[in-house]
C-alpha cells in the first residue's frame, strides 16, 4: 500500500514539473506605460494648464522647471517670462516608468510704463483717448533734433476740441519722492503748449505745462511740486486751445528735476536812506569783521520760494569770542520815522538760532539798541522782521549783526536782502514802572529801580536791563531783569532775600513775567526759609511762549504761609547751558486760598502712595508738567471721571512727568512698585514706542545727580480696544544723598501720531 501511494506523489510531480516547463514568455507581459503631456498657455497671466496624455499610468511626478513640483494628473502652474523645461515621470503599480520632457515659453504682455518708447516687442501702449483725439503707433517721419534714430513713436491727433487727451494706465506708479521731473521729445510744426499732468496718486493731482517752439523734435520737461505716487499720466496738447494737428511723442522718462535758475539782483543800495543790500555787487569794502570772516558768494539754496536771487553774504564765525559779529558802517543815520525797521533774510544749519541786529553811532558804541528774534527754519531762507520806532531815528548809522551771540563755534550763516521796509509808525515806547515793593507784605517787583545789589547769584548772573521786547500786550515796561546761565551746574539760580516771610493766608500766590527763546522752558520758583534751606516747597510751570513775554501763575496755600523768606528762581533746571533769560514782576496776587486743597493745588497722595493726582480727576493742578500735546480727557477713563491724554507725533516725544514727589519718605535701596493703566487710539506704527522712566533724585540744588531707572523703553504695542495695566519694579539708588529729592516720574510717546490715554498711576513700595 506505502508503494502505491509513493508512486502516485512520484507522478503528480512529474506532472506538475511538466506544466511548468510548457508555459511561454509571452503569457507573462503587461500593458505598455507611456508617459506624455500637453498643455495650454494663458499669455497675459503665464498661467499653464497641463493636460495628461499618459498611457497605463497611475502616479505621476511633475517637475515645472521653476523649482516647483506636483503629484496631481492635471496640475496647473504659473509662471514668470521666461523657458521653462518640464519633466513628467509617469509609473504604474506593476513598476513600470516612463520619462516625457517638453519645453516652453512664457512671454507675459507688459503694461506701460516709464520710461514709455513705443518699442517694447512685448509691451501694451493702449492709452485711453478722449474728447476727440485719437492715437496710434507710427514710425518716426522726422528723423532729426532730439530723436533723429528710427524707431517707434506715438502719434496723437487733436480734432481741435478743448482739453481733448490721452491718459496712460501705468504698470507701475511714477513715485516723485526722488526723482519729481519727467522728460519727453515731442515734435511739432508750429508753436504749442503741453501739458502733462499726474493723477489718481497718494496726493493731490499735479501738472506741469511746457512750451514747443514748433521746430519737429524738441526735449520737454515737466517739473512736478509733488512727493507722492501716481498710477495716471495724462497728456494734453494745447489743452485749453482749440489747435487741430498731429503730433508725436517719444522716450518719456522720469529724470531728476533740473537745478533751478537763481534769479538776478536788479537793484540795490548800501545809502541809510533807501537801504536795500541785496549782494548785487560785492560789498565786502563796506563791511567789518569783528570776529567773523565774510564773503560775497553764489547763494547755495535757490530752491525755495523765499530767497532765489544769486548772490548772498556768508559769515563764518571764528570760535574766539561769544559775540562775534559782522558790521556794516552807513553814510548817515537810519529814519524809523519813515521807515518801519529792518527786515533780512536769513539761512542756518542750526535749529533756533538767534540773530541778533544791533544799531550803534559811529565813533560811541555807547550809544545803541539792539533787538533779536529766534529762527523757526533749519537749513532754509526766512525772512525775520525787527521792528523799531520813531525813539530809534537819526540816531544810528551803524549795523551789528549777531548770529548765536553767547555761543562760541565756528559755524556759517548766510543773510541777504538787508532792507528798510514799511512807511513809518507812531513811536512805539515802553512804559515806565509807576510802582515797586521788595517787602515781603507786598511784594511787587517790577524793576523800576536797580535791585541788582540784592540778588544772590548762584551760577546765574543777574543784571537790571531796558526790556528787550516792549512792543507787545504782557510786558511792555521798561526795565526788566536778565538772568544768564554760566552753564557751572544744572541748578544754576537766582535767589532774593525778603525782610519777612511770606502770607499765603491774605494772597494765593506769586505771579511772573518771562521771556525765553527756548521752547518750553521749565521756570521753577523755590521758596525757602533763609538759614534753613531744608524747610522749602517749589512750584515749576512750562512756558507755551517761544521768544515772547508770559506770565505764569504759582498757586500756594495757606499751608506754606508764614514759612518761607527766601526766593529762588529755576530757568531750565537740570539743562547745563549758557543761555538768557529776562523775568519781570514778580509779586504777589489773590486775596488767600484758604486752607489748601481746591482747583489750583496738589492733592495729597491717597494712603500708601507717593505720587499724588496718579488718577487725574483733580485735572491739571500743577502735579504734573504736560508737554505740549497733552491734556486731560474728560471723555476716556478707566474709572473715575478723566484721564490723561498725549497726543503724540511723529518724529518727537511727547509725554507728562511729575517730578520730586515722596521728599522725605523715599528710602535708598528699596523696591517700589509703579502701575498705570494705558490704552491707545490706533497701532504705533514704524518705530514709534513707548517709554517709562523713574529717577531717585538728590536733594534740590545739591550735587547729586538723578539716578534713571528704565521701566520700558522699547513698548512698541499697547491695545487699541481695551484698558492695560502695565505693572514695573525698581530698586532705588543705594545712597541716602542719592533720594533725598524723592522720586521722578516720566512716561512718553515717542515716533508715533497715537493717542494715548493713561489713567491710575501709582508708586508705593513693594509689598
Amino acid at each position: 500500500m506505502k508503494n502505491l501511494f509513493k508512486k502516485i506523489k512520484q507522478v503528480s510531480i512529474l506532472i506538475l514539473a511538466i506544466s511548468f516547463i510548457g508555459c511561454e514568455d509571452d503569457d507573462a507581459v503587461l500593458p505598455k506605460l507611456t508617459a506624455g503631456f500637453t498643455h495650454t498657455i494663458d499669455a497675459d497671466t503665464g498661467t499653464v494648464t497641463f493636460i495628461n496624455t499618459s498611457v497605463n499610468a497611475s502616479s505621476y511626478a511633475w517637475d515645472f522647471g521653476d523649482e516647483s513640483t506636483s503629484t496631481l494628473i492635471n496640475p496647473v502652474n504659473v509662471y514668470a517670462e521666461g523657458t521653462y523645461t518640464i519633466v513628467l515621470v509617469a509609473s504604474n503599480v506593476a513598476g513600470a516608468i516612463d520619462t516625457f520632457t517638453d519645453e516652453i515659453t512664457i512671454s507675459i504682455p507688459e503694461i506701460a510704463t516709464l520710461p514709455i518708447t513705443f518699442d517694447g516687442e512685448n509691451t501694451t501702449y493702449d492709452p485711453t483717448v478722449f474728447d476727440g483725439t485719437s492715437f496710434e503707433i507710427v514710425t518716426n517721419p522726422d528723423l532729426s533734433g532730439t530723436n533723429a534714430v528710427e524707431s517707434k513713436v506715438g502719434a496723437i491727433t487733436n480734432s481741435g476740441a478743448t482739453y481733448e487727451g490721452l491718459f496712460f494706465e501705468l504698470g507701475a506708479a511714477v513715485n516723485l519722492s526722488s526723482d519729481q521731473s519727467i522728460k519727453m521729445s515731442f515734435w511739432a510744426d508750429a508753436p504749442i503748449d503741453v501739458l502733462l499732468k499726474l493723477e489718481d496718486g497718494t496726493a493731490a493731482d499735479t501738472e506741469d505745462t511746457a512750451s514747443h517752439t514748433g521746430t519737429g523734435w524738441e526735449e520737454l520737461m515737466f517739473t512736478f511740486n509733488s512727493s507722492a505716487s501716481y498710477p495716471k499720466l495724462t497728456l494734453f496738447v494745447d489743452g485749453a486751445g482749440t489747435t487741430a494737428g498731429t503730433f508725436y511723442f517719444d522716450d518719456v522718462t522720469q529724470v531728476a528735476s533740473p537745478p533751478t535758475p537763481c534769479v538776478a539782483e536788479a537793484a540795490e543800495s548800501l545809502a541809510a536812506a533807501d537801504l536795500n543790500v541785496t549782494f548785487m555787487a560785492d560789498p565786502s569794502a563796506s563791511i567789518t569783521d569783528d570776529g567773523t570772516t565774510f564773503e560775497w558768494i553764489s547763494n547755495p539754496d535757490i530752491e525755495n520760494t523765499v530767497n532765489t536771487s544769486c548772490k548772498v553774504g556768508k559769515i563764518t564765525k571764528l570760535g574766539n569770542n561769544p559775540w562775534d559779529n559782522t558790521q556794516i558802517n552807513l553814510d548817515a543815520k537810519l529814519d524809523f520815522n519813515a521807515n518801519e525797521g529792518l527786515k533780512l533774510k536769513v539761512w542756518s544749519g542750526k535749529a533756533n538760532t538767534e540773530v541778533r541786529i544791533k544799531l550803534e553811532e559811529i565813533g560811541n558804541a555807547g550809544n545803541n539798541v539792539e533787538k533779536f528774534l529766534t529762527t523757526s527754519v533749519t537749513s532754509g531762507w526766512e525772512e525775520l522782521s525787527f521792528a523799531f520806532t520813531g525813539a530809534d531815528s537819526n540816531k544810528f548809522d551803524k549795523i551789528v549783526i549777531f548770529f548765536d551771540l553767547n555761543a562760541n563755534n565756528t559755524d556759517t550763516y548766510y543773510f541777504d536782502d538787508l532792507t528798510l521796509y514799511g512807511t513809518g509808525t507812531a513811536p512805539v515806547v515802553c512804559d515806565p514802572e509807576t510802582a515797586e515793593s521788595y517787602s515781603a507784605t507786598d511784594l511787587n517787583m517790577t524793576f523800576q529801580t536797580d535791585p541788582s545789589a540784592d540778588f544772590i547769584s548762584d551760577g546765574a548772573g543777574f543784571s537790571w536791563i531796558d526790556n528787550p521786547d516792549f512792543d507787545n500786550d504782557v510786558n511792555s515796561s521798561c526795565k526788566v531783569g536778565q538772568v544768564v546761565k554760566a552753564n557751572n551746574n544744572p541748578w544754576d539760580n537766582n535767589q532774593y532775600d525778603l525782610d519777612a516771610k511770606l502770607d499765603f493766608n491774605s494772597n494765593s500766590g506769586l505771579k511772573i513775567k518771562v521771556w525765553s527763546a527756548r521752547a518750553n522752558t521749565e521756570v521753577r520758583l523755590k521758596l525757602e526759609e533763609i538759614g534753613n534751606a531744608g524747610n522749602n516747597v517749589e512750584k515749576f510751570l512750562t512756558t507755551s511762549v517761544t521768544s515772547g513775554w508770559e506770565e505764569l501763575t504759582f498757586p500756594f496755600t495757606a499751608a506754606d504761609s508764614d514759612k518761607f523768606n527766601k526766593i529762588v528762581i529755576f530757568f531750565d533746571l537740570n539743562a547745563n547751558n549758557a543761555d538768557t533769560y529776562y523775568f519781570d514782576d514778580l509779586k504777589l496776587y489773590g486775596s488767600g486760598g484758604g486752607g489748601g486743597g481746591g482747583t489750583d493745588t496738589c492733592p495729597e497722595p491717597p494712603a500708601g502712595e507717593l505720587l499724588a493726582n496718579g488718577d487725574f480727576e483733580a485735572g491739571d493742578v500743577g502735579c504734573w508738567q504736560f508737554f505740549d500735546g497733552t491734556t486731560i480727557s474728560t471723555t476716556i477713563n478707566n474709572g473715575g471721571n478723566q484721564s490723561a491724554e498725549i497726543q503724540g507725533s511723529t518724529g518727537v516725544a511727547v509725554g507728562l512727568k511729575m517730578e520730586r514727589f515722596g521728599t522725605g519718605l523715599v528710602t535708598p535701596n528699596t523696591s517700589y512698585t509703579v502701575k498705570f493703566d494705558i490704552i491707545a487710539s490706533d497701532v504705533l506704527g514704524d518705530g514709534g514706542l513707548v517709554k517709562a522712566f523713574t529717577f531717585s533724585e538728590g536733594a534740590d540744588g545739591g550735587t547729586v545727580a538723578a539716578t534713571q531707572h528704565i521701566l520700558t523703553d522699547n513698548t512698541s504695542s499697547v491695545s487699541t480696544t481695551s484698558w492695560e495695566t502695565k505693572e514695573f519694579t525698581f530698586t532705588s539708588a543705594p545712597n541716602a544723598n542719592q533720594v533725598e529729592g524723592g522720586l521722578s516720574f516720566l512716561i512718553e510717546i515717542v515716533n508715533s501720531a497715537a493717542r494715548l490715554n493713561v489713567d491710575n498711576i501709582s508708586v508705593r513700595k513693594t509689598p
